[in-house]
């Protein structure tokens, strides 16, 4: 079991630092906004640069997600365009900020109360789910450590969970996704044809844990458990 934690771990640390010349621009940023009833928004902006080309998804709540456009990153800072439409007119948001650490500062510019206003924009980097997780299983009087590597692209997740026993091999989450306010589920089938396990995983996400429940069905009878896991490696 340890040789194959660490043999993933080693892969997981490869694959990361092959990442490491991609832009620091990528990633997932959340800032507050005051909505026109006094309310406050918490935005997240999505964005990926791929050949040079910066793009990505802005919304206010999960399932408004809108492509954004008119995107530019150099070493000048960053500047793109959301696009919606309200009453059949459309709303053009334009955000311009600069790029220090996980924190891109600058402004935003909207019609989308009629006529042209700006505001300041600090938006902050967020980790997200990527990386390798470890949290203990106990087992009758013995424990044992389980490990699932996540990837997040969009709302949702991929990934897989590490094999149990000598041989064994890891297997890959299915139904994962992730919302915005970073609770997030996968399930995973395990055991032979005639001894099928099904595994829900619900959790929130914080900083470096992950708290919440798993829910093992067997045989027709489900249990539930405490699951808090602690990240191992990020990428």
């Amino acid at each position: 079991m340890k040789n194959r934690l660490l043999a993933l771990a080693m892969f997981c640390l490869l694959h990361a630092l092959l990442r490491a010349a991609d832009s620091p621009v990528e990633g997932t940023w959340r800032w507050k906004f005051q909505m026109p009833d006094g309310s406050m928004a918490n935005p997240t902006l999505r964005l990926e640069v791929e050949n040079g080309k910066l793009t990505g998804t802005s919304s206010f709540r999960a399932g408004s997600e809108t492509p954004i456009s008119n995107a530019v990153v150099n070493e000048r800072g960053i500047r793109f365009q959301v696009i919606r439409e309200r009453d059949g007119q459309p709303i053009v948001t334009t955000y311009v900020g600069q790029l220090a650490g996980k924190t891109i500062t600058g402004t935003v510019e909207s019609n989308w109360q009629g006529e042209r206003q700006t505001y300041a924009w600090q938006a902050e980097k967020v980790h997200g789910p990527n990386g390798s997780w470890v949290w203990t299983v106990p087992v009758g009087e013995r424990k044992f450590e389980a490990m699932v590597t996540l990837r997040q692209s969009g709302s949702k997740l991929e990934g897989t969970l590490s094999g149990r026993g000598r041989g064994a091999r890891p297997t890959k989450i299915q139904k994962g996704t992730i919302d915005d306010d970073n609770q997030l589920s996968f399930e995973v089938e395990t055991g032979r044809e005639d001894a099928r396990r099904h595994l829900l995983y619900k959790g929130k996400l914080t900083g470096d844990v992950i708290t919440g429940t798993i829910e093992t069905t067997a045989n027709g009878v489900t249990r539930e458990a405490d699951w808090v896991a602690a990240r191992v490696l990020k990428f």
